[in-house]
């Protein structure tokens, strides 16, 4: 392509910009709880209209112009790490450097509320720092596989997203515009959040765009670089600077906004501009109009009160361009998934010892959620003289209407987690593969939101046909796009993700549109509330059929593990084999959600404990998991319920907090092997 030829494109881009940009500017300021139109806004600084013009200087005017400034860093922050990795597929919220900013500036709100106050970036970059310290910690380093990348992004978002939900519930009243605001939100009361955040967002893309040669040049890749004089870790140190500055800069703004910086930088790609010194201010004008845009379409669907946060809008426009960037890059053979992941050789432990260990751990678990959990610590003694009914009546009741109930839910839930996880893996051979990871979480979630919404009064039974009706939906989205591309990790999880988060915006829409009984941010974080004897009538049955399914399957499913070619030749049918054992899983993994919520991390770790502790036999990892499952969510729930005491944690985010060290060591560990 001659230069000409290629300077008219790049030109035709940012000029497409910054029309793009004007419009959207000019659509933005004309949203809120009045529309106003522009000749308006125009008349009423002509014409002295102190009350319109009070509401476009001190309301619209820097909500746009947050939306520009907060655009064009998350633009060029994904622009710059896309460029810097050379992996098209990373974006600031991806990275968890969104998540990361978020969570500390809770963590400030709640326990120092000074440093908010006045050194709110400092704060945002510092969470971002850690969270991109965590992901290259965990991924191996800045010369990591996209896959590891993408799965250390993955763990961290979830980690840090999971125990900031707990804090926003726990520290309600001090926290309490946090809640909305965690999706991302662009409103504005006056100019001091333009004032503190536009300095440093100018000067991020100033650093930038005055980089663009040598961002060529990294293109080329690390070693050409260095046989050109480029000292390319000085220039990645320098991008992650400013990357986490204008990360933290908008967060501290705008709160955690998702995909903006992923979609950008590729409309401005699939239009041919390539030289960074076009693509970075490109990308800048194209994020600002998509947010800004995104921003309109939320009072459009809404009140005030009831507008979806614009974190919902862009992560509903991006998810399905991620999506389709995934199949994009899979059918052109890029971003190589072959990458294994092996966790270790299995243990040498009896199964007869293993399962019968397994059972008293349990025991004591139950006994211990029935002695310590609540506010009245009952002895040994009392709560067997209570279980035969020869306790006073309140001691029965403790035991029997209030704390039993709950920990038998727990292990049941967690044990069909558990089940779910290990017939996801072996269905889909992917030892990363559980209900959260192929969307089944996500899904069944935006069921029973939609049912309660819509039926306030849904029976039990309903919410869980509800459940599973949403999870099947999102698992079979995922499974159909992926088989695409082989079933391979990285595109399997990055499907999953899409479809994850396609469910989690209609969710946040559902909550701020719809007014629900309860607080919905209890029940999405996952936890064991309102457990009682319905919970545990559900589950139990669940449980047995689902483990019965499960092993009628398990010979076959083995077979799997050899390969589908292998497997086929000696009999197996692949296609019904699969079918079934993912339908089964779907089953047991969406009625849990229905009545715990969408706990994760079970089901991706019980069943590599269970390998770890008993080998690779389908049929001993099955039983095995879902004791490991029960005992680590039974743990999860007394733990929640002491670590704070009189308060109380989600057990989602006690097993998070589980979950992630021993996720990380496993994939360390499958690093020196």
């Amino acid at each position: 392509m001659s230069v000409p030829r290629q300077c008219l494109r790049e030109l035709g881009m940012i000029g497409a910009g910054v029309m793009a940009l004007v419009a959207a500017f000019a659509l933005n300021m004309a949203h809120g709880e009045a529309r106003i139109g522009v000749g308006d806004i125009i008349r009423s600084f002509a014409y002295n209209d102190d009350l319109l013009r009070d509401v476009v200087s001190g309301f619209r005017l820097p909500r746009a112009t947050i939306g520009v400034l907060a655009g064009s860093a998350f633009a060029v922050s994904g622009a710059l790490m896309q460029s810097i990795q050379r992996n098209p597929m990373v974006s600031p919220d991806i990275l968890g450097i969104s998540a990361g900013s978020f969570f500390f500036i809770a963590l400030a709100t709640i326990f120092a509320p000074a440093l908010i106050v006045f050194m709110p970036i400092a704060v945002a970059v510092c969470g971002g720092l850690v969270a991109v310290l965590m992901v290259y910690l965990l991924a191996g380093g800045f010369r990591a596989t996209p896959l590891r990348i993408l799965l250390a992004g993955l763990i961290v978002a979830m980690t840090i997203s999971s125990i900031t939900g707990a804090l926003l519930l726990l520290y309600e009243s001090e926290a309490r515009f946090l809640i909305t605001w965690s999706a991302g939100s662009l409103r504005q009361n006056g100019w001091s959040n333009v004032q503190l955040v536009w300095p440093w967002i100018v000067l991020c893309l100033i650093a930038a765009f005055t980089l663009s040669r040598a961002y060529d040049i990294a293109r080329l890749g690390e070693d050409t670089a260095r046989s050109l004089g480029q000292k390319h870790a000085l220039l990645v140190t320098a991008t992650l600077i400013v990357v986490l500055v204008l990360t933290g800069a908008s967060v501290a703004a705008t709160g955690p906004i998702g995909f903006v910086g992923l979609v950008a930088p590729h409309l401005v790609k699939l239009a041919g501009v390539r030289r960074h010194a076009a693509l970075i201010p490109a990308a800048a004008l194209w994020g600002s109009s998509l947010l800004l845009a995104a921003d309109s379409i939320t009072y459009m669907l809404g009140s005030l009160t009831s507008a979806p946060p614009v974190g919902a809008i862009t992560a509903a426009l991006g998810a399905p361009w991620l999506l389709w960037l995934v199949l994009r890059r899979s059918r052109g053979g890029q971003m190589n998934a072959a990458s294994s992941l092996d966790f270790g050789r299995a243990g040498h432990v009896s199964p007869t010892i293993l399962l019968l260990t397994l059972l008293l751990l349990i025991g004591l678990t139950l006994l211990a959620g029935l002695m310590f959990v609540g506010g009245l610590p009952l002895s040994g003694m009392q709560v067997m003289q209570a279980l035969s009914g020869k306790a006073a009546p309140l001691m029965q009741k403790i035991v029997w209407d209030m704390r039993g109930p709950r920990i038998l839910a727990a292990c049941l839930a967690g044990a069909g987690f558990a089940l779910a996880g290990a017939l996801f893996q072996a269905a889909l051979r992917n030892p990363l593969a559980d209900s959260s990871i192929v969307g089944v979480n996500g899904g069944a979630t935006a069921g029973i939101l939609l049912m309660v919404a819509l039926f306030p009064a849904a029976s039990a039974t309903g919410i869980g046909m509800a459940a599973l009706a949403g999870g099947m939906l999102a698992a079979a989205t995922v499974y159909i796009l992926a088989w695409r591309t082989r079933l391979t990790p990285t595109f399997l999880i990055l499907i999953g993700i899409s479809v994850s988060a396609l469910c989690g915006a209609f969710v946040q829409i559902l909550v701020m549109q719809t007014r629900f009984t309860d607080n919905p941010m209890v029940w999405l974080i996952g936890g064991l509330y309102g457990a009682n004897w319905s919970t545990v009538q559900i589950l139990f049955p669940t449980l047995l059929a689902g483990f019965i399914c499960a092993m009628l399957v398990a010979t076959k499913l083995e077979l799997l593990s050899l390969g589908d070619i292998t497997a086929r030749s000696l009999g197996a049918a692949i296609a019904p084999v699969r079918l079934a054992a993912g339908a089964t899983g779907v089953t047991v993994a969406a009625i849990c959600v229905s009545q715990t919520g969408p706990v994760g991390y079970v089901g991706l770790l019980a069943p590599h404990l269970a390998r770890f502790l008993c080998g690779h036999s389908l049929r001993a990892v099955l039983p095995v998991s879902v004791l490991v499952g029960a005992l680590l969510l039974g743990l999860a729930d007394i733990a929640a319920r002491l670590v704070i005491a009189p308060g109380e944690l989600p057990a989602g985010s006690v097993i998070a907090l589980i979950g992630a060290p021993y996720l990380i060591y496993l994939i360390r560990r499958s690093m020196r092997t």
